[in-house]
């Protein structure tokens, strides 16, 4: 890029302004901005560069730019604003930085999925740009349009295609990629035949895979699987879905993330139960999704954009995300639709405690462990004990990390929460051990011991001279510590534990954790036979059978009807693996009802059998006095893997 016309006319005549204006301005070019930013700052600072000069906002535009381009995002994109209308009235001489500025702003403005003002940024960029310089403007373009109802995105597909064509040689990598998009664009339109031959004649122009393929040319074989499965093409779909590489990593090493919810049904998405899409995602070595996309959906852009938002947040174990090949974490795709209700179904026995700690520790939710590990560590280092103990909590709560680094934390946390600080009151370090506790790896056991061991701990926390003057922090630990399906030599000790909750007039007559805990009782009560005494403690709740199914503790799993039978037998074949999360109301008898999945990995593979097999899930039975539902939109995971399977991918060879 050449220099800019403004960098060859002094805003003043004196050597030193112009020296470092000029400095200032090539490090720009060079996309140097360590060099360029403090520059820019002292010439912003300096008197004979005034507000309202053509200097003034070439210095606001560049300085800005690379604010952002050095992740201060908010403070650059206000100083390019402030600079950019004058510098585009200037003409010609600032066309390239005003396009370069424009082109900025409108993937700033996608990213955050702002339709609206990503497109005209887009526009303004393309007004000054001739020939195959619009190519990449035109293809951003045309993915952000791709579900609106007009004509824009095909127009700016047909435009880019015509330009990779033109000339004595034809692009034909540029020709495929054109044809990709416009395949994608039609599918998403509902022309999926038309959107199927366009994507096949990308295929007959992308080069031949000799054992390797590029990331383009895997994610081109998804979308001609896809288009396959929309025309009930089957075999072809597994055809090409089996040369992308997906579900057929060895070993398995792709599975569900530590942190992952579906968006939600309702208004505030603007999505319903119906809405479905593929979603295209990168996982960071970290395990954080870095960015996403949604490349099919049956409906608008703000559909689109509400499920990428929620693949956004998803988060894997770090130690899970480092054993995925890098080739298959920049670009994986999931099938997803909205979820009915937030969480697993039914409450939590830690939810009022938890708001408790929160009254005290206000957090925002969806942040990754990575951020509370920092906030923990900072607090340490300063000596805050009441910030740190607030991070380790929340901490513990999302925390992906391995056993012994998790329990490490925790352990801190309570030596904080034990240690009597005056900035930690009572009842938030009384919360905080309860919250710990009820985290806690069992590492060092097995089986029914690392269960037994859970509830001794927590049982013993309840009797703690700390917490006995806490009806809360007590009763959430002996709510906790009682096995939603305890063993013969637990069930007494657990029915006592409950028993205590329920009838402790220290909480109001109804609290949550009182109706958690009459609500288990009326169940066990019913199992056992004595109807009278399900229905008495049933009553006690205070709950309608509809709030019931809403917030009450969600049964135990009896049978998982996991037969191979359900396992498709063209995914058998092809050796695909992979895993769904399904979406289920629990009847009182324990009968599953109204089942949907919710996500699916690989699209389109287990979708139905993840369905079929939690059609035939069984669940504790539940007490309702007129056989309604136990557990409304509760959720449930399933993975799909084929014993010693070979038919697997050990690499796919990127291409160089």
């Amino acid at each position: 890029m050449t220099a800019p016309a403004a960098a060859q006319t002094a805003p003043d005549a004196r050597p030193d302004l112009q020296t470092l204006f000029n400095a200032a301005t090539q490090a720009w070019v060079d996309n140097d901005c360590a060099k360029a930013l403090p520059i820019f700052a002292q010439l912003a600072d300096d008197p004979r560069i005034r507000p309202g000069t053509l200097p003034y906002a070439a210095i606001a535009v560049r300085r800005g730019d690379c604010l952002i381009a050095t992740g201060q995002t908010a403070q650059g994109e206000l100083m390019v604003q402030q600079g950019l209308p004058q510098l585009t009235r200037a003409g010609e001489e600032f066309a390239n930085e005003v396009v370069r500025v424009e082109q900025r702003l409108g993937n700033l403005a996608a990213a955050r999925w702002d339709h609206d003002t990503a497109l005209a940024h887009y526009k303004a960029a393309l007004a000054l740009l001739k020939g195959q310089d619009r190519s990449q403007t035109l293809m951003w373009l045309a993915q952000l349009t791709s579900f609106d109802s007009d004509n824009q995105a095909l127009d700016a597909a047909e435009e880019g295609y015509a330009l990779a064509s033109a000339g004595p040689k034809p692009d034909k990598h540029a020709q495929g990629m054109w044809q990709m998009v416009k395949g994608r664009i039609l599918l998403n339109r509902g022309r999926v035949k038309e959107g199927r031959a366009a994507l096949e004649q990308a295929l007959k122009l992308s080069p031949g895979t000799n054992g390797r393929l590029s990331v383009e040319e895997a994610l081109l074989r998804a979308d001609l699987a896809q288009a396959a499965m929309l025309t009930k093409d089957r075999e072809t779909a597994y055809r090409y879905m089996a040369e992308s590489g997906a579900g057929r990593l060895e070993k398995s090493l792709f599975t569900k993330a530590g942190q992952m919810e579906p968006p939600m049904c309702g208004p505030d998405t603007g999505l319903e139960p119906e809405d479905r899409a593929v979603v295209e995602f990168t996982i960071s070595d970290q395990g954080q999704v870095e960015s996403a996309r949604t490349v099919y959906a049956n409906g608008s852009y703000a559909k689109a954009s509400a499920f990428a938002r929620a693949v956004q947040q998803w988060v894997w174990p770090r130690e899970d995300a480092a054993r995925i090949p890098e080739f298959f974490r920049i670009a994986t795709r999931v099938e997803i639709v909205c979820t009915r209700a937030e969480g697993t179904g039914g409450i939590s026995a830690l939810n009022p405690l938890l708001t408790r700690f929160s009254q005290w520790a206000p957090a925002s939710d969806g942040l990754p462990w990575s951020r509370w590990l920092a906030a923990a560590e900072a607090a340490q280092k300063a000596g805050k004990d009441d910030a740190e103990l607030a991070a380790l909590v929340r901490l513990a709560l999302v925390d992906l990390r391995g056993a012994q680094d998790r329990l490490a934390s925790i352990e801190r946390g309570l030596v904080l929460a034990r240690g009597g600080s005056r900035a930690i009151p009572a009842e938030a370090a009384h919360a905080a051990l309860v919250l710990l506790e009820s985290s806690r790896p069992q590492t060092g056991h097995k089986g029914e011991d690392r269960e037994r061991v859970a509830m001794d701990q927590l049982l013993a926390l309840a009797d703690d001279p700390a917490l006995a003057q806490d009806a809360l922090a007590q009763d959430s630990a002996l709510s906790i510590a009682a096995p939603r399906r305890p063993r013969s030599d637990q069930a007494e000790r657990a029915r006592a534990a409950l028993i205590r909750v329920a009838q402790d007039q220290r909480l109001a007559e109804h609290h949550p954790l009182r109706q958690f805990a009459q609500l288990r009782l009326a169940n066990e009560a019913a199992r056992s036979g004595d109807l009278d005494k399900a229905g008495q403690w049933f009553a006690a709740t205070g709950l309608t059978q509809e709030q019931c199914a809403l917030i009450g503790p969600r049964p135990a799993l009896t049978n998982n009807n996991s037969a191979p039978s359900h396992f498709p037998t063209e995914a058998l074949r092809y050796g695909f693996e992979g895993w769904a999360r399904t979406e289920f109301d629990i009847e009182a008898n324990g009968h599953t009802a109204q089942v949907r999945t919710v996500i699916a990995y690989p699209p389109f593979v287990f979708t139905d059998a993840a369905r079929d097999m939690f059609t035939g899930v069984r669940y504790q039975p539940s007490y309702r006095p007129e056989r309604g539902a136990a557990c409304s939109a509760s959720s449930d995971f399933v993975r799909f893997v084929i014993p010693g399977n070979i038919n697997t991918v050990k690499v796919i060879k990127p291409k160089s």
